[in-house]
């Protein structure tokens, strides 16, 4: 008898074991993905009037995403998809069936080069599925973009205290030497005799208000604006020979002017103000969506929808970083919120019940933006720690 209990006392530790050796699962994700490399959003023309530089003409209509950006952009989401394919989401006997009843892609309505990246990540996350990418049917969506909706209201005190402090610790000397760096780069005798040219970047940035929404004007708005094109200009696979950059010297001068490109980030888009009146409905509806609360403001989306993908901008990565207390940069990617940058949100279940959620970044280095080649996931993903909850109370 004694043995029998010992034997059945045996049976139930290795149970209780077995429980507790129950993986985790992960039962619900958002990514949050920046659209495929595009030409810069202005004119040669008027590049060359904001920088006093000329700039090359592109194969593609200003903000537009390349054929180059497309296939880059692709590359990405099936590694992104390759990372994910063993998790229960993503397996199934009927996979394609359940993951078109489970995969909601809302893009932002706003951009073509947006929709675009809709339709790649619907093709790419689930290969050979019929998901479909969808977007607004109005011209501006506030998912992605809230300013100046009754959603998107902003308290102007409140924003210019933050701005004040953003001034305050701006990371230096690196943002002011990309200032510099870049001035030498596209003009450098504007600053010669006065700061007054808008072609002299080494004036202080401040805000102005225009109908009601803070606009940042100064250096680092110009010089951010000339550090991302010469960015996605190299990531195009074009050549920096106008700026007397030769290839192999074009990721050290990115890495040095770049800086300018994220102090404008950190003096506006950054700030939590600004970033919850333009991008708070974006917020709120990734935390309605993993706590399994009613999503209003994406349409599509039911109780049984697991995979939810936003096309947006670099824009929104920046406030997501503002409003979920988020933070991270890449060694090999000198552009915190680089094309394709995708932001994931999981949620995981435990074996008792419990869930949290972990966020990670994925990227594509400089130079596999450059060849359109997928990244390492395993080597370059990075895992983050909100300073704010991503749950609401009741899960």
């Amino acid at each position: 008898m004694m043995r029998r209990l010992s034997s059945l006392a045996i049976l139930f530790a290795l149970g209780g074991c077995a429980s507790q050796a129950q993986p985790d699962v992960l039962e619900k994700i958002v990514f949050l993905g920046r659209h495929g490399i595009r030409s810069p959003t202005l004119s040669p023309q008027e590049m060359q009037h904001r920088t006093g530089h000329t700039w090359q003409a592109w194969s593609v209509a200003p903000g537009e995403m390349t054929q180059h950006g497309a296939a880059a952009l692709a590359a990405m989401v099936q590694a992104v998809q390759r990372n994910y394919s063993a998790s229960a989401l993503f397996q199934g006997a009927e996979t394609c069936q359940i993951l078109e009843q489970e995969t909601v892609v809302w893009a932002d309505t706003a951009d073509h080069r947006t929709r675009q990246t809709g339709d790649v990540w619907a093709k790419e996350i689930a290969p050979g599925c019929a998901i479909k990418a969808h977007w607004a049917t109005t011209g501006v969506d506030p998912v992605f973009n809230a300013l100046g909706t009754q959603a998107g209201q902003i308290d102007r005190g409140v924003l210019e205290q933050e701005f004040a402090a953003a001034t305050k610790t701006l990371p230096e000397p690196v943002s002011h030497n990309a200032l510099k760096a870049v001035q030498s780069l596209m003009a450098p005798d504007a600053c010669s005799e006065s700061n007054s040219s808008p072609q002299c970047f080494l004036g202080a940035t401040k805000i102005e208000w225009k109908k009601g929404a803070p606009h940042l004007q100064g250096g680092f708005v110009t010089a951010g604006m000339a550090a991302e094109s010469l960015l996605l200009t190299y990531a195009e696979g074009l050549s920096l020979a106008d700026f007397e950059v030769a290839d192999k010297d074009a990721p050290h001068v990115l890495e040095a002017v770049m800086p300018a490109h994220e102090a404008e980030n950190h003096l506006l888009r950054r700030l939590p103000e600004y970033a919850r009146a333009r991008n708070g409905v974006m917020a709120e509806s990734i935390r309605a969506f993993l706590s399994d609360g009613p999503v209003l403001s994406i349409p599509g989306i039911s109780p049984s929808t697991k995979v939810l993908v936003l096309a947006g901008h670099d824009t929104n990565l920046a406030a997501m970083m503002a409003l979920f207390g988020l933070d991270w940069s890449f060694p090999d990617q000198p552009d915190s919120t680089a094309p394709n940058t995708v932001l994931a949100f999981e949620r995981w279940r435990h074996a008792d019940g419990s869930r949290d959620v972990r966020i990670r970044v994925f990227h594509q280095s400089l130079a596999e933006l450059r060849q359109g080649r997928a990244p390492d996931i395993e080597t370059s993903t990075l895992t983050l720690s909100p300073s704010r909850p991503i749950l609401f109370s009741t899960q």
